[in-house]
Parts: structure tokens; C-alpha cells; sequence
């Protein structure tokens, strides 16, 4: 045994060397590229966050300078009217993608109410009227208060007509945020409020002074202060959807999601440190890689990724072992939003190059090991060889018997995996209401026997017992469990009697059957494959039966042959929709009969899967011949069903296929088996006819 083991390391020894040394270089060569790989993706992760941070603060930045220009122009004009305050404003507007208009609300004292709400009515606007809105958001006259900012200008009017009247300081958020710009002679932006359309955005606030180099005109007085005095404020605003929208616009993101919230940058990761739902109550937008669409839902916002123990901090952005992002601040006139940005769910760190690194190098260190094992293998005797293939000649003879009862119980297990899927259903229908059934009636006995006893009239106790067996539910779900019963009764019914025909057990070797009722019963027990699966859409079968009479076959066998046939054209379309190469069509089987005359029927069975390339084509019907995996096919399925088909049929398989354009095979069976014609004979006219193509009888 010492002496056996020696002799094969000294044989096999340098070859395990290098193989072990090759695998080992591999792995690690493929471990730095990985890691080269996820710094290259991490650092385009922090960048593609940058950029769109930058897009969103030159969007808001943009925003604030528009309104603080029309304020500017404000400042330095004496008097201002509608139509240059129109003009002014449209000539910009259109240059500020996601503004959505301008206007201006001047400061109205209380006692000066009513001589303004007249000069603009004399002005052209018609029923002009100071409006604030109430809690509940409805439109009312201006109560009895000291101050008032109504609308007096906006544009684009046409779109924001009821913005003219509205006081901003009826509104708390409004008021402050004016209140908070007069103060500090600065833009200053809303909190989170709902604009007259309904949608949630911010409102920029510019303060307006008159000055004693240029003296401004109040709207409402033609008195000229000269004193620094408080006019009024010039207003943009801007949805949160439509902003994000037009930020994003040209970025088209990819592989990334981003969160918007209302609170700075450190309670944010403060919030998503301690528990992600407490960062949702400031949640404004999110947009989601996976479908392209921004989603107002909170539902979005509660992220689970939290993990601080083991992330690494690199400038704003979090990494660990399983997930990354990063924090940015957005600033916009005196308040300021947060950005979370995270890998989309469907984001891969997978490395095609490190891949590429491993299979290179395994590639290369198969096949060095493999030299030097052909290489030690042509220094082995002749009368070695000799013995090696005397050896292998009988493991073949003996793998050639074990394949075909492979085969055999293949098909079994097959049989017994659609019965069995099939017949679970039905029989959960009988047995879920079984128990409700016999409740149901036992209830009724019940209250039959009551009525008995307190017949003729219905007594108190009678009407309880009605109601706490609720026999109205009673009368109106009895039938309905009866009726699931009975359909699942029959479902079993079906499968049975498919089977039966599939097998053919109870028939003699030879009779006349219908070969429709044969294909039926191979699909009912092919069904379980054809349905929808969470990986594949259904498998449409479209058949087109000919009027075919009665034929002589072996019907059991034959029923083998479709199931073959149908089984290898789910696996191609399976496979092809694995590869994703049924991306624009559906995948389609279709079966179609017809007599093409007195004695000879024919059968074709298409799919429109990959099809079959030309040089393996010439194959398809040798023994021990398969494309599939191992474990998966033997290879002896169309072996045997063109052995059933010529050989015991005297009939005809063809198989036509156009790489790319689906395969169909076409069975051609006699209506009456001829005993009387010798084997070698079928087989010398099946070679004639398999080497012209059956271009007299078949056609592909």
C-alpha cells in the first residue's frame, strides 16, 4: 500500500505542485484586482454623489439670485408698474429652469388697508381684496391685524392668478420668514409649505428697503420717505418635485438612490445612527434607481443600514463590509436640507476584471497541469493502454445500462412530480372544507331538532340558537363549499383519467387511439412547467388539431415520444430565458396535426426558442448525445423516441432548426402499422428518406 502510494506521488506529485501553486496565485491576484476594483467603485460613488449635490445647490443658488435680482431692480427703481414688473420678470423666468413664478407682497399697514385695496381696484384689478387663509386652508377677508403682505404682482399670471390678494402673513411660517429677512436685509427661505396648487415646495423671501440715494415709491401712497424704511418683500417659489426634477434632469443617475431631508446635515446622521425612523418625519423626496421615478412616501424613507460599529468614514461618506452612502448639505437662503445618497438596491460591486483575473489564470493552470498530465500519460506503456481500454470499454458498456434505466425513472419522476403537483390542489379543496361542512350540517340537526321541540310556534330560545349559528351565513356558504368540493372532485378526476391515458396500462400493446387525447394528457402532466414562475413568464402553448381518424400505435410509447419532444422544448426556452434571449417575444410552443393523406398524419411540434446550431443538428439522434448539463439530460430521450417512432412505427422524425429562430420537430406516423414490412427494410428507406429530407412528404 506504501509502496502504491509512492509510486503516485512520485507519478502525480510536480503536477498536484503546480496545480495547488497556479490556483493559489490565481486567487490571490484575483483578491487584489477585486479590491482595486471596490476603491475605483467607491470613489465613482463618492463623485457621482458630488456632482449631483452640486447640481441641486446651483439649482437653489440660481433660484436665490433670481430673487434677489427682481428685488435689486425694486430697490433701484422710484416707482415700479405691473407691466415692467411683468416685463422684467418673463424675460427671466425662462432662463431659471424650476422657478415657478415671481411676485411681490409690499408691506400694508392696517390703517392703509382699505386706500390700497382702492388704488388697486382703480388700477384695473377687479375686486381686489386682502386674503389670508384660515387653519383649515380656506380663503378669506383679511382679519383686523396690524400689518399685511398681499400679493400684488406675480407672474406668470396666468398660472398663479389666485396668489393676487393672498396675505403671506396670515400664514406663521410666511410671517416668520419675512420677518427674519426685514431683520437681516437677506434671502430668506419658508420652511416646507403647501403652494396654491396644492404641491409641497419653499417660498424665497428677498426684503425690499427705499433709501435716501434712490427714493422708492410705495405702491399705496405717494409719499416719499427718506429714511431707510421697509417696503415689502419680492417672493420666488419652487416645488420640491419640480426642482429635483430639472436638477436631475441631464445627470440621468444611475446605480444610486438619493433621500432629501429638512434638517442639517449632523441630526441627520445623528437620526440614521440611533434608528431610521426618526429621520422620516423630516423626509421631503426620494428617487429610486431600480424604476427612475422620485416618490414623496415616507414608506421609502426607513432605511435600515445602520451598522456605525463597523463603518469607515471618508470625508461625508460611510463604508462597511455590506453597505456605504453618504451624507451631503444643501443650503438655500438661510436653511438647510440634507442629502442621503445610497448604492440602488440593484447596484453589483462585482468585478468583471477580477473574474476575468481568476478564470485567466485557472485557465492557464488547467492547462499547464493538464500538459503535464498528457504528458505522463503518453510515457505509459502500450500494454497498459491496451488494459486501460479493455477497463473502460466495459465501465462504458456498463454506464450504458445504468443511463438508460436512468432514463427510465427520469421519466418516472417526472410523471409522478406533475401528478403529484397537480393533484394537491384539489385535494386541499376537499380537505379545507370537509370540517366546515360537517360543522354546517351538524348546526342544522341541531336547529332542526329544536324546532321540533318547540314547534309550532318559535320561541325566544329558537331565535337565539338561529343567531348564534348564524344560519343565514350558513345557507348562503354551504352551497359554496359544496361547489369547491365537487370542482376539486373533478380535478382529480381529469389528472387521473390523463394519466391513465398517458401510461396506457390498461390497453393492449397495439389499438386504435386518438393522438389528440395522447398529446392532451402528456401537457396535462407537463402543466406544472408551463406556468408562470418568479424567474420566467408563462409558457404559452397554441395548438391547431387537424381532423385526424383513428390510428394503430403504441400508445404508451408514443405518449413517451411527446413527452421528450415537450420536455426539451421547455428546457431550450427555459434556457433561453436564463440568457435573456427571449427578451422581445414570449415564449411559445405550438402543436399542430394534420393528414396529409389516405395513409400518413402528420405532427409538428415548434417552439420559438434559440434553436439548434447546424453541425450539432446532424447529432440530436445518437445515443448518449446531449447539449445539457450533467445530471440534467443522458442524452437517450430523442434517441428513443426516433427509435419508437421509425423502428416500431415504420414513421418518420425530422428535426428542422435555424439557429435563432426556434426549432420544430415533425413526427410522420402511418394510420395503419405494417406488420408485414421487415425491420431491415424500414430502416434502409428511414436512411433513404433522413438523407433527402423527406422533400416529397415532409417539408420543414
Amino acid at each position: 500500500m506504501l509502496r502504491k502510494l509512492l509510486y503516485l506521488f512520485k507519478q502525480y506529485g510536480a503536477t498536484g505542485v503546480v496545480g495547488l501553486t497556479g490556483i493559489t496565485l490565481s486567487i490571490i491576484a484575483t483578491l487584489v484586482v477585486y479590491n482595486w476594483e471596490l476603491a475605483k467603485d467607491r470613489e465613482r460613488f463618492q463623485q457621482q454623489s458630488t456632482v449631483l449635490v452640486n447640481e441641486l445647490q446651483r439649482q437653489l443658488d440660481s433660484y436665490t439670485q433670481l430673487t434677489r435680482s427682481v428685488g435689486t431692480f425694486l430697490n433701484t427703481s422710484k416707482q415700479v408698474t405691473r407691466q415692467e414688473f411683468q416685463e422684467f420678470t418673463s424675460s427671466l423666468l425662462p432662463y431659471y429652469d424650476g422657478l415657478l413664478g415671481l411676485g411681490w407682497s409690499p408691506k400694508v399697514e392696517n390703517q392703509e388697508r382699505s386706500l390700497y385695496e382702492q388704488k388697486l381696484q382703480a388700477q384695473g384689478v377687479r375686486d381686489f381684496k386682502i386674503r389670508e387663509q384660515n387653519p383649515k386652508g380656506n380663503q378669506v377677508v383679511a382679519g383686523d391685524r396690524s400689518v399685511y403682505f398681499p400679493t400684488t404682482y406675480i407672474e406668470p399670471l396666468n398660472q398663479w392668478q389666485n396668489y393676487i390678494g393672498w396675505d403671506a402673513a396670515s400664514d406663521i411660517k410666511h410671517l416668520l420668514s419675512i420677518e427674519k429677512a426685514e431683520r437681516l436685509g437677506v434671502s430668506v427661505s419658508t420652511p416646507l409649505v403647501q403652494l396654491k396648487n396644492g404641491k409641497p415646495g419653499f417660498m424665497v423671501y428677498y426684503p425690499v428697503f427705499s433709501s435716501n440715494k434712490l427714493k422708492f415709491q410705495s405702491f399705496y401712497s405717494e409719499k416719499v420717505d427718506a429714511n431707510r424704511k421697509f417696503q415689502g418683500v419680492v417672493f420666488g417659489f419652487y416645488e420640491i418635485r419640480t426642482w429635483v426634477e430639472k436638477a436631475i434632469r441631464n445627470l440621468n443617475p444611475k446605480g444610486f438612490d438619493f433621500y432629501l431631508y429638512r434638517l442639517p446635515e449632523d441630526q441627520l446622521d445623528s437620526a440614521l445612527n440611533k434608528t431610521a425612523v426618526s429621520a422620516t418625519d423630516h423626509f421631503l423626496i426620494a428617487y429610486k434607481a431600480e424604476s427612475q421615478t422620485l416618490t414623496e412616501s415616507p414608506q421609502v424613507a426607513k432605511l435600515e443600514i445602520i451598522d456605525s460599529s463597523t463603518e469607515q468614514s471618508e470625508h461625508l461618506c460611510r463604508y462597511s463590509p455590506e453597505w456605504q452612502f453618504c451624507i451631503r448639505s444643501l443650503h438655500t437662503a438661510q436653511q438647510e436640507l440634507s442629502l442621503l445618497v445610497l448604492p440602488a438596491s440593484h447596484r453589483s460591486t462585482f468585478s468583471w476584471d477580477s473574474g476575468k483575473v481568476l478564470a485567466l489564470g485557472l485557465l492557464m493552470t488547467g492547462s499547464l497541469v493538464m500538459y503535464l498530465l498528457i504528458s505522463q500519460q503518453a510515457t505509459l506503456k502500450i500494454e497498459s493502454k491496451n488494459n486501460e481500454l479493455e477497463e473502460l470499454l466495459q465501465e462504458l458498456q456498463q454506464t450504458q445500462l445504468q443511463l438508460v434505466q436512468t432514463e427510465k425513472m427520469s421519466s418516472l419522476g417526472r410523471l409522478v412530480a406533475g401528478v403529484a403537483h397537480e393533484i394537491n390542489n384539489p385535494v386541499n379543496f376537499i380537505s379545507g372544507n370537509l370540517e366546515y361542512a360537517n360543522n354546517y350540517f351538524q348546526d342544522l340537526l341541531d336547529l332542526l331538532d329544536l324546532y321540533q321541540t318547540e314547534y309550532p310556534t318559535a320561541t325566544a330560545e329558537i331565535e337565539v340558537a338561529i343567531e348564534d349559528i348564524d344560519l343565514d351565513y350558513i345557507v348562503e356558504d354551504l352551497p359554496k363549499i359544496l361547489k369547491s368540493m365537487k370542482v376539486g372532485s373533478e380535478r382529480l378526476r381529469e389528472i387521473v383519467l390523463s394519466l391513465r391515458n398517458f401510461s396506457r396500462l390498461d390497453e393492449s400493446a397495439v389499438k386504435e387511439v386518438d393522438i389528440h387525447t395522447g398529446i392532451e394528457s402528456t401537457l396535462m402532466i407537463l402543466e406544472h412547467r408551463l406556468k408562470t414562475r418568479s424567474d420566467r413568464p408563462e409558457i404559452q402553448v397554441t395548438k391547431d388539431y387537424g381532423n385526424l381518424p383513428l390510428i394503430e400505435c403504441h400508445a404508451g410509447q408514443l405518449n413517451q415520444v411527446f413527452m421528450n419532444i415537450l420536455a426539451n422544448a421547455i428546457d431550450a426556452l427555459e434556457d433561453a430565458i436564463r440568457v435573456g434571449q427571449l427578451k422581445e417575444r414570449s415564449p411559445i410552443i405550438s402543436i399542430k396535426t394534420a393528414q396529409v393523406d389516405p395513409k400518413w398524419i402528420t405532427i409538428h411540434i415548434t417552439d420559438n426558442g434559440p434553436g439548434i446550431k447546424t453541425d450539432i443538428q446532424t447529432r440530436l439522434f445518437d445515443p448518449f448525445f446531449t447539449t445539457k448539463p450533467v445530471g440534467k439530460g443522458t442524452g437517450l430521450g430523442l434517441s428513443i423516441s426516433y427509435q419508437i417512432i421509425c423502428e416500431k412505427h415504420g414513421g418518420y422524425l425530422l428535426c428542422c432548426s435555424e439557429e435563432g429562430n426556434g426549432t420544430e420537430f415533425i413526427i410522420k406516423l402511418p394510420i395503419a402499422i405494417q406488420v408485414q414490412r421487415s425491420f431491415e427494410r424500414k430502416k434502409q428507406e428511414g436512411r433513404e428518406k433522413k438523407e433527402k429530407g423527406l422533400k416529397d412528404e415532409v417539408k420543414c
